[in-house]
């Protein structure tokens, strides 16, 4: 188990946010966990779907006459990349201790690929509300525990109020 300098148990949370990166909601929670007991975050945001219709039918093309194209890097992802960067800004601001990754598109794999490597003791999803979150929708929080055995904290920002 890991410790800290001082040999105090400091727990691992895997944070996988995307839209709602650096809202109210997921800092609450975030605070409210270091001020539980040390903590260490990793922060994943899965990377952007590319929906360019010239690589999609360059792809297709390419597989049709039996050809693999290369997988797309994550690294090569701006969108995703700017919002990492720009979530271990905020999460360090909130004094958390943070690292983070750009992963799969597929939050689901995006996890269980992070798992692979790291364990953690709980994961947070940070959604949009229920019946715009794509993350809800597709049942996420509930297929992310179900194949890694790890807790799932669902926290789910607020929606707008209505004018």
């Amino acid at each position: 188990m890991p410790v800290d300098e001082e040999g105090v148990y400091v727990r691992r949370i895997l944070v996988v946010a995307n839209q709602t990166l650096g809202g109210d909601h997921l800092a609450e929670v975030i605070t409210a966990r270091m001020a539980e007991r040390p903590t260490r975050f990793s922060l994943l945001v899965p990377a952007t779907r590319r929906a360019d219709i010239v690589v999609a039918m360059a792809e297709a093309f390419a597989v049709q006459g039996g050809m693999r194209p290369p997988k797309p890097s994550n690294d090569d992802d701006t969108d995703a990349n700017a919002r990492l960067k720009a979530g271990l800004e905020w999460m360090r601001g909130l004094s958390a201790t943070v690292d983070g990754q750009v992963g799969e598109h597929d939050p689901v794999r995006a996890v269980l690929d992070y798992l692979a490597q790291e364990q953690v003791h709980e994961i947070i999803v940070s959604t949009l509300p229920h019946g715009i979150s794509q993350w809800l929708h597709q049942d996420l929080p509930h297929r992310v525990e179900r194949h890694s055995g790890v807790p799932v904290t669902v926290v789910s920002a607020t929606p707008p109020a209505r004018t």
